[in-house]
């Protein structure tokens, strides 16, 4: 039987309302709060364009970002349209076992980059970038090697979310794919250039809160109300005829679409562990937000952002991408009477095609939503990373070293535009030979996994030196590709877009990548040991337009090294507890028992993705509201004009951290600059 076509529930103009509609709307509302700011005495610098908070009036960066903030923003950006269509994909492939290996192998590496955000706040307080790090330690042959593999993660993440979301509204509305992949990134850049990071807090924080009611209501939509299914007892029973139904083929234990035992599923959990792991630690954009953070709000933000991020999948996965497969024999389901194909799955068109099943335009409005949301809010933070990488570790470091403050700030909002544009003709151009969300999902790791070794040891060991670094992440990434595409051919006979995406070439081929890095820089660091001291990297200073160096990190009297020093063994325990709990311990015991979920375990397992979504809700959309109302507050006088000016404010925001702490006695507010430096500096050569 020839394959049907889809119906599309939406027309042209929806797509385009939403697209060219609600980014317009982003973009003026940046100008509001920007044009507000400048009038409350704030001027735009390059500090503030990379640094500034949304909830501080001030000019300068106070990098006192907040949990609640911290959370919200390391989970928008970590939820991409190719986070919400790839699960609902992988559940449909290998049911509750897809949804759940898919939330935990990809959560847990917001957590342990904790880890790393808070080595920065303790080597390199200062650092815009973790590349002017790798710069300040290794030299340039190191700087632009990281460089490469950094921009190569942020364009095969751009690259994926601009695929996947413009195939999504394709299918929804009909509107053009070329068209969505030049006017989501275009769009983007129009509010991020005008906003620098406040606008990323920003949206990321107004994106995030409509992400997770769209996930709630479908939910509820589904498990609560209608005539299909209505209850998690009802999605059991037809799960059960799913499976009997399509003769066991799905690749699971016995075939069931109830079980964790799955090979196939397992395989995609730790590609995705160790590829995305190498995506977030490469990419500068999650890199700010730890440096923007304040220290005590560093480590929990992180640790709550991956807790919240977890639902994202995990309740949306669990909801709408078994939901494919129970209803997919009903007339309400878009491909019926066949099943869905593969270039369709690849091409992540579940999650659109379960909400048309169960709520007609409705739900394909829904999902409408959630691509731009998720698209627009992942974009923009990518773009301010790669902005501030290519202004200041391209145009200051190397083309103008001796450019002022204005000058880097026009290069950076050149960078945004210029990298828009880049995207937007990059992604046409792989959609144009057929490359799907899936194929780059997959091979993301050859990427960036040879990368993971040297970027650790960057900040935790005092060893490894330049030849160390550089050697082994070029090792690792040749012994990769020859890998991946050596397994490839293995495997299906031929080196093809089909065969050199499969999951197991791109698997063998990201460990072969990490492994060689690992063995390079460790025999090398072993036989040539740098003995590396933290001066020049707590030496880091900001300089404005008049030459003069700023000292943002040890002149704030909340700054505290050894405050910082306990935060890091937290950070590792917290880390440690948590990816044992969600990745070994929990999905392993039932991936080994093969046990097969009972009606009244599977509801308790639904009822669990509810509470979980309800968690994530209220820890990144009403707990940052509650730690910011005092800012907030003073935001809001200011912008009617009854408030203090952006000076007052500031001065406001120093009383209260210095209250804070002295009542903890934790710092003191007048301690000296060379008390707080001095710690850093005895430290010398430890490795931390």
């Amino acid at each position: 039987m020839a394959d049907t076509v889809a119906a599309i529930p939406l027309s042209q103009g929806a797509g385009y309302g939403v697209v060219i509609g609600l980014g317009a709307l982003f973009a003026l509302g940046m100008i509001l709060v920007t044009t507000i700011m400048k009038k409350r005495g704030n001027v735009e610098n390059t500090e503030e364009f990379t640094d500034l908070l949304i909830w501080n009036l001030s000019a300068v960066a106070k990098r006192s970002l907040g949990t609640g903030l911290t959370a919200a923003g390391v989970t928008s950006s970590w939820t991409w349209s190719t986070t919400l269509l790839s699960s609902c994909s992988v559940a449909y492939t290998y049911g509750v076992a897809g949804s759940f290996f898919y939330a935990a192998c990809n959560s847990t590496q917001i957590m342990v980059f904790s880890n790393l955000a808070i080595q920065c706040k303790r080597k390199a307080p200062n650092a815009r970038t973790f590349l002017e790090i790798i710069r300040v330690r290794y030299g340039t042959t190191a700087h632009f090697s990281f460089m490469f593999f950094s921009l190569a993660s942020n364009i095969l993440v751009v690259s994926s979310i601009l695929i996947g979301g413009a195939a999504a509204i394709n299918s929804l509305t009909g509107m053009s794919v070329y068209a969505s992949l030049w006017l989501l990134p275009v769009g983007v850049a129009a509010y991020t250039m005008r906003g620098g990071l406040r606008a990323t807090i920003l949206t990321d924080y107004i994106h995030t809160a409509i992400i997770l009611i769209v996930v709630l209501t479908f939910w509820f939509k589904v498990y609560a109300s209608g005539n299909q299914i209505g209850s998690p007892g009802k999605m059991w029973d037809l799960l059960i005829e799913a499976a009997k139904r399509n003769n066991y083929s799905a690749p699971t234990r016995d075939g069931s679409y109830l079980t964790i035992r799955s090979l196939g599923a397992l395989k995609f959990a730790i590609l995705s562990i160790l590829e995305y792991t190498g995506v977030v630690f490469l990419d500068n954009s999650f890199h700010q937000k730890g440096i923007a953070a304040d220290p005590a709000s560093a480590v929990p933000g992180y640790v709550l952002g991956g807790l919240a991020w977890y639902a994202m999948p995990f309740t949306l996965a669990t909801t709408m991408g078994i939901l494919a497969v129970a209803l997919e024999n009903t007339p309400a389901f878009p491909t019926f009477p066949r099943r869905m194909n593969a270039s369709e799955v690849g091409a992540g068109l579940v999650l659109p095609y379960a909400a048309q099943t169960i709520a007609g335009s409705g739900g394909a409005g829904a999902v409408l939503v959630l691509m731009f949301m998720s698209c627009t809010s992942a974009i923009s933070s990518v773009l301010i990373g790669t902005s501030t990488v290519l202004s200041y570790d391209v145009y200051k470091t190397y083309i103008n070293p001796k450019a002022t403050d204005t000058q880097v700030l026009r290069a950076g909002h050149w960078c945004v535009a210029g990298f828009a544009i880049f995207m937007a003709a990059f992604a046409s151009m792989l959609h144009g030979v057929k490359i799907d969300l899936g194929f780059i999902y997959n091979m993301t790791g050859i990427f960036t996994g040879s990368a993971l070794p040297a970027l650790v040891a960057t900040f935790f060991s005092s060893r490894q030196g330049a030849l160390a670094a550089t050697a082994s992440i070029w090792t690792g990434f040749f012994a990769a590709v020859i890998t991946w595409l050596t397994l490839a051919k293995r495997f299906s006979g031929e080196v093809t877009i089909a065969s050199v995406g499969a999951i197991d070439p791109c698997m063998y081929g990201c460990i072969a990548g990490i492994g060689a890095a690992a063995v390079v820089t460790g025999v090398i660091s072993i036989f040539h040991n740098e003995r590396y001291g933290w001066e020049t990297l707590g030496a880091i200073r900001l300089v404005d337009d008049g030459g003069n160096e700023k000292d943002v990190a040890y002149e704030d009297p909340t700054y505290d090294p050894e405050r910082l020093r306990k935060a890091a063994y937290a950070a590792r325990a917290i880390t440690l507890v948590l990816f044992l709990a969600l990745f070994i311990i929990w999905p392993l015991s039932l991936y080994g028992t093969a046990y097969k979920f009972s009606k009244k375990f599977f509801t308790g397992w639904i009822i669990v993705s509810l509470l979980w979504a309800f968690f994530s809700f209220f820890s990144v959309t009403v707990y940052p509201i509650i730690e910011g109302r005092h800012l907030i507050l003073l935001w809001i006088k200011a912008l009617f004009g009854k408030g203090p000016s952006g000076e007052r404010s500031d001065e406001f925001d120093h009383h209260q951290h210095r209250q804070k702490y002295d009542n903890s006695g934790e710092a003191s507010a007048d301690q000296s600059v060379h008390k707080i430096i001095e710690p850093v500096v005895k430290e010398g050569g430890k490795s931390f």
